[in-house]
């Protein structure tokens, strides 16, 4: 009798336990959402039909869209009026993976949750190729070197290394021999390298193949030190007809920003015209083979990066703009 006693307490005390805990547990379960056989997305089950039914719709509008990849994550603050959720969205497509976190504030009133539509949201991308992250709230602009390289292209690679940025050489064909060390060293800092014809001459007075062989020159001697072809094209003086355009079978690659750094050799004359009429998705033209321009960079870099600009290739810079590019297409700037 006293055995069945006190297995009856002590079933009834694990009964009260059981009770107690279950109502102390933490209301939030995972559920999930099949995108195919193998992708879901798991996320967090409030059992409140508002949030649920806000959640659900949230990430439904992720699973139409066509992405190479989709992985989204979460977490949470849950107070006894406030539940903060922060949703973390990766999605990949070509060589970027932009993230993106949303903010969610959700205020519990009366056991109801009331969504709080002021949602912050915050991007980014990273450039998995580059190695580098990308910013797209803030402005880019791409830098771009004609006629090396020479002696002084060192010096300027040497600066765009000590801040870890990418920039555009638009190769001349008469400054590629003796120059070979340089332009593997331009590609071993991935630096974007153009053609720029291989003698500079005026393209309008020139027939059709001796345009053709002017960019011809160039690529393949371009080809043999880095084993792989320039794929921008920027003419001799920027200059370019309907004819020139139907001959050049890769994008054409203008500015919008001229530094006049081949006629003004002054460090503070470059950097106050850069100054003057800096934006995002600008390409401004300047010239490697001159020592002030190298000098130049020290004004320009430290202070564009302060102002939050983010140095690009030309390729990078229309990518990240969004800007379709055509074989004959000319392009000054990236908006």
């Amino acid at each position: 009798m006293k055995k069945n006693i006190f297995l009856l307490l002590t079933s009834t005390l694990f009964i009260l336990m059981l009770m107690y805990f279950y109502e102390r547990r933490e209301i939030i379960l995972n559920k999930e959402i099949l995108l195919n056989e193998n992708t879901y997305i798991e996320y967090p089950y409030f059992n409140k039909k508002e949030i649920d039914n806000y959640i659900t719709t949230y990430l439904n509008s992720y699973t139409k869209k066509q992405n190479d990849y989709l992985f989204i994550d979460y977490d949470y603050i849950n107070e006894s009026n406030r539940l903060n959720l922060i949703f973390y969205i990766y999605e990949e497509n070509g060589i970027l993976v932009k993230e993106t976190s949303k903010n969610i504030n959700i205020n519990l009133e009366e056991d109801k949750a009331k969504i709080n539509t002021s949602i912050s949201k915050k991007k980014k991308e990273y450039d998995y190729i580059q190695n580098k992250m990308i910013d797209i709230n803030k402005p880019m602009i791409a830098l771009t070197f004609d006629d090396g390289p020479n002696h002084n292209t060192s010096k300027v690679l040497n600066i765009l290394e000590k801040y870890n940025i990418k920039a555009t050489f638009f190769i001349l064909g008469t400054n590629i021999k003796g120059n070979e060390k340089t332009i593997k060293r331009m590609d071993n800092l991935n630096m974007e390298i153009g053609n720029h014809m291989f003698s500079h001459k005026l393209l309008t007075k020139l027939k059709n193949e001796e345009i053709k062989n002017e960019i011809k020159k160039v690529d393949d001697s371009i080809f043999n030190i880095i084993n792989h072809y320039p794929t921008l094209v920027r003419p001799s003086y920027g200059t370019y007809n309907k004819r020139i355009k139907s001959l050049i079978d890769r994008p054409i690659i203008i500015w919008n920003i001229d530094t006049l750094d081949w006629k003004y050799h002054s460090s503070k004359n470059i950097y106050k015209r850069v100054m003057k009429d800096v934006s995002d998705g600008d390409i401004i033209l300047m010239h490697d083979i001159y020592s002030a321009t190298a000098n130049s960079l020290e004004l320009i870099i430290p202070k564009l990066l302060k102002d939050g600009y983010q140095f690009t290739t030309v390729s990078e810079l229309l990518y990240y703009k969004n800007i379709k590019i055509e074989k004959g297409g000319v392009y000054s700037r990236a908006r």
